[in-house]
């Protein structure tokens, strides 16, 4: 049977066929597309998905999290450091238990997820991530162009530099992402001590000016709702990545502990988040209405400054590679038939116009911009979470050919639609209670709902609603399917699907 299933597989491959093929080397171009990792060609140690993962949270974001609990929810310091804390061991939950998915089937996250939402359901997800990481990425290039421009070296360059900058940093972002997975590992390994130095010499300049007796002067209820707008903030800071981890961890060998990678993973975006979030609300602690960015120029030497812009846009290259390379599996499992590769030099060029776009059009769109990226983190929770549980009670053993092979996981018309319907109830609830009123001017969304049952309080709830939803939801699944079809583990699919 896994015979067969490799055999239909073929065409989605995107690599070369025969001995070596997709050998996973640095500086070496990964030939591996779709098809799961075979167990000779399994490598490295549970540890290697801490620095991917510190890596991917070890940016500004991060730092910016932290201080947006000071100035934007009105917390407390102490209170900050709880709230942080809660979001990202929450954050940490899902992509650590994602994680393991990849070393059982050794395949992407997108397309491990058809054992859970039929090859087409899957596909969903995988057109949705595609997208946004693409969004993300020429975000993240717009960010590291405006701080490069800010250096010495460039201030007073002609406008022109400013072109030549977004293909410099998209170019290199996309040229590791081409290179692929063990390129990436590598450069994360580097560039992760490297930022969190730089951050700790950062402690030691803002330190003197730090107030860690802060206290909020908020009422109980507003407190209360600045607690849950906190949690949120930083729950989904984590969570918006969790349909990328199983890319990262399908090349471990199939006997890695799962309580081992769940710790790497989890735990190195954990670890950069808590750091990088604490420092942040540190230095925000100073003066609570300020910005972050003048307020760490005002309190570090000018040189250091210029190091520490230098540092900004290598940090953003960290998050690049992980948005192209995952963007580049996703365009593969929805069905743009290209070598994994060459969809990654597509997805870099296509985030570089964009970031272009996001540079020149103005501070306003940009903000715009930003803000409905943020909006996209609704589907993530029940996605991530639906994922986890049917990994978790799922009895059916697993064949790995069957992911990629044409008809694998078809269930009817290649959906599993309940668990379909579940995606889009608890996508739904989060919706309902989204609550993240955006800077004045700027457009956003705040749900009717949500305003109707806080009024003017920020009291972002959305997490909790759409896991609970999302949980209920599962169990009336597993009992319909039962009770009504057998569940998928036993049931009989279409010609070439399971016997």
């Amino acid at each position: 049977m896994a015979d067969r299933g490799a055999a239909r597989a073929a065409p989605e491959q995107g690599g070369r066929k025969g001995p070596g093929a997709g050998d996973d080397e640095f500086l070496r171009i990964e030939l591996r597309g779709l098809e799961p990792v075979p167990p000779e060609r399994r490598h490295g140690r549970p540890r290697e998905l801490f620095f991917i993962w510190s890596g991917a949270l070890a940016d500004f974001f991060s730092l910016f999290a932290g201080a947006l609990l000071i100035s934007a929810a009105g917390l407390g310091f102490w209170d900050a450091c709880l709230v942080l804390v809660a979001g990202a061991l929450a954050g940490a939950a899902f992509l650590g238990l994602l994680s393991i998915t990849g070393v059982r089937s050794g395949a992407p996250q997108i397309v491990q997820s058809r054992m859970v939402f039929g090859r087409r359901g899957a596909a969903i997800g995988g057109l949705l991530t595609m997208l946004i990481a693409i969004g993300w990425f020429a975000y993240d290039c717009a960010i590291a162009v405006s701080t490069a421009k800010a250096l010495p070296i460039l201030r007073h360059t002609p406008q022109p530099v400013e072109p030549l900058l977004v293909v410099a940093i998209a170019g290199f972002s996309f040229l590791v992402a081409v290179y692929g997975h063990r390129t990436i590992s590598v450069f994360q390994h580097v560039q992760v001590p490297a930022f969190l130095i730089v951050c700790g010499a950062l402690a030691l300049f803002t330190f003197p000016r730090w107030n860690l007796t802060l206290q909020s002067r908020l009422a109980p209820g507003a407190h209360l709702a600045g607690l849950a707008l906190g949690f949120t903030l930083t729950f989904a800071l984590i969570v918006s990545w969790v349909t990328y981890a199983a890319d990262y961890s399908r090349y471990l060998p199939s006997r890695s502990s799962g309580s081992r990678v769940a710790l790497a993973s989890g735990g190195g975006g954990a670890f950069s988040l808590v750091l990088c979030g604490l420092l942040g609300a540190a230095i925000q602690t100073s003066h609570p209405s300020a910005l972050l960015p003048n307020l760490i120029v005002a309190s570090v030497p000018l040189p250091f400054a210029y190091l520490f812009a230098a540092f900004i846009v290598v940090a953003e290259l960290s998050s690049n590679y992980l948005n192209i390379y995952s963007a580049a599996l996703c365009a593969l499992a929805v069905g743009i038939r290209l070598r994994r590769w060459l969809a990654a030099s597509v997805v870099g060029v296509v985030g570089g116009l964009l970031a272009a776009l996001v540079l020149f059009a103005g501070v306003g769109f940009q903000g715009n911009y930003v803000e409905f990226l943020t909006l996209t983190y609704v589907w993530f929770p029940a996605w991530g979470l639906l994922v986890i549980l049917d990994s978790l009670w799922r009895r059916r053993p697993l064949d790995p050919g069957e992911l990629v092979a044409r008809r694998g996981y078809w269930y009817q018309a290649g959906f599993r639609w309940p668990m379909v319907l579940a995606l889009c109830c608890g996508t739904l609830a989060t919706l309902l209670f989204f609550d993240q009123p955006p800077p004045p001017g700027q457009w956003g969304f705040v749900s009717p709902l949500a305003q109707h049952l806080f009024g003017t309080l920020p009291a972002d709830l959305s997490g909790w609603a759409g896991a609970l939803t999302t949980w209920v939801c599962y169990l009336l699944v597993r009992a319909f399917e039962r009770r009504h079809q057998g569940a998928p583990e036993r049931e009989a699919l279409a010609p070439g699907g399971w016997p």
